[in-house]
């Protein structure tokens, strides 16, 4: 609730939306949904699933990563830093170092091993590389999303919607309606498709089992 008093867009969002249902309470039926089967519900999810499935697999195959050769070099770095540190006796433990701190003489004699400069050295060194892996991952997975999302709304343009084939799985419920309210739904839904199939198949993965395991659970 405290990120919802933060954003006064979803404020006036809501109120728009509480006068507009005040305002055409009476001129707009409800949608009903009392004969909605689950099973179309879960069908209809499978159906995304799937189609985010090849939409994840063309973006894997068809478009590059421009930082795979750089992240390739960052992970064969990082693997022959562990190697050395596996191999080497080393005079103090490498998870003890904070690269963040400057090495300091442990002995008390005023000198600082050159294998632990080197060691402090390396840590330092990892931790960067993680850092530009991690970068670099979030950079692939904003430019993958966009274009997910790209794709997906191509998809619902096409007529690939999800709230539509749940709602409207029965002609007589959009026949019902008044043609504004099936526009915004379709309109709505169009977005929302999108917005479902670029978030990748992991997420929708999840709530199919979750709705499974809920409608299991009441009947």
């Amino acid at each position: 609730m405290k990120a919802l008093y933060k954003n006064p867009i979803a404020i006036i969002l809501i109120v728009l939306a509480i006068a507009a249902y005040v305002y055409f309470e009476e001129q707009f039926p409800p949608v009903d949904l009392s004969n909605l089967d689950p099973g179309n519900v879960i069908a209809m999810l499978g159906y995304i699933s799937v189609i985010m499935l090849i939409v994840e697999q063309f973006i894997e195959i068809f478009i590059d990563d421009p930082g795979e050769k750089e992240k390739k070099r960052c992970k064969d770095r990082i693997a022959d830093i562990d190697k050395y540190m596996e191999d080497m006796d080393a005079p103090i433990d490498p998870m003890m170092i904070d690269p963040e701190e400057p090495l300091t003489d442990k002995e008390g004699d005023g000198k600082i091993k050159e294998e632990d400069r080197k060691i402090a050295v390396m840590v330092k060194e990892k931790k960067g590389l993680e850092e530009r892996l991690v970068d670099h991952g979030l950079k692939r997975h904003r430019r993958t999303t966009i274009i997910a999302f790209a794709i997906g709304l191509v998809l619902s343009f096409s007529g690939l919607r999800l709230i539509s084939g749940i709602i409207f799985s029965e002609p007589e419920t959009e026949a019902e309606l008044f043609k504004i309210q099936v526009t915004i739904i379709q309109s709505i839904d169009i977005v929302l498709t999108a917005g479902i199939i670029a978030g990748g198949s992991g997420r929708m993965h999840r709530l199919l089992k979750r709705i499974k395991a809920t409608i299991g659970n009441n009947y």
